[in-house]
């Protein structure tokens, strides 16, 4: 156990101005250290963003799924640290925080396109687009389009 060679004393001015100094010196660390990790790659803002998502300060605390006191008290607490990292992040930078929310909508944009593409390509008659859906698999050898033989030892490299 630690023993302190003396006493706090709340009434010495000199170490109230050491510990607010101390506790601005460690805020704006900590507020640099997140400015740089916004600002080091869109795959950190990313990441941030899914751990403000899973905090659920977009949403409601309240899941229906579970709609016990105790889920929903759990569900605040998780939404009170996510706003918490939400204002750590608009304090470190405004404009790279405006930057994760527009990658944001910029990837979920491009994910609904992608997701469109694939369900047109589903409900397709063109046999050709059902066929690329995905991934390209080349047609089975003896189908139109595919090998006129299985590959065998001789066509490798």
């Amino acid at each position: 156990m630690t023993e302190f060679s003396s006493p706090f004393d709340a009434t010495d001015e000199r170490a109230e101005n050491n510990a607010r100094r101390d506790a601005k010196r460690i805020q704006d660390q900590d507020t640099d250290a997140l400015r740089r990790f916004l600002n080091g790659h869109k795959n950190n803002r990313a990441w941030y963003y899914r751990q403000l998502l899973n905090c659920h300060i977009y949403g409601s605390p309240f899941d229906p799924e579970r709609p016990d006191t105790n889920n929903t008290m759990f569900r605040l607490g998780e939404e009170n640290v996510g706003k918490r990292l939400m204002i750590q992040a608009i304090d470190a930078s405004p404009d790279l925080y405006m930057l994760m929310l527009k990658e944001h909508k910029e990837e979920e944009a491009r994910l609904e396109s992608v997701r469109q593409n694939e369900e047109d390509k589903r409900n397709s008659d063109n046999e050709a687009m059902i066929r690329t859906q995905g991934f390209e698999v080349p047609p089975p050898v003896g189908w139109p389009g595919g090998p006129t033989k299985a590959p065998g030892p001789e066509d490798k490299l």
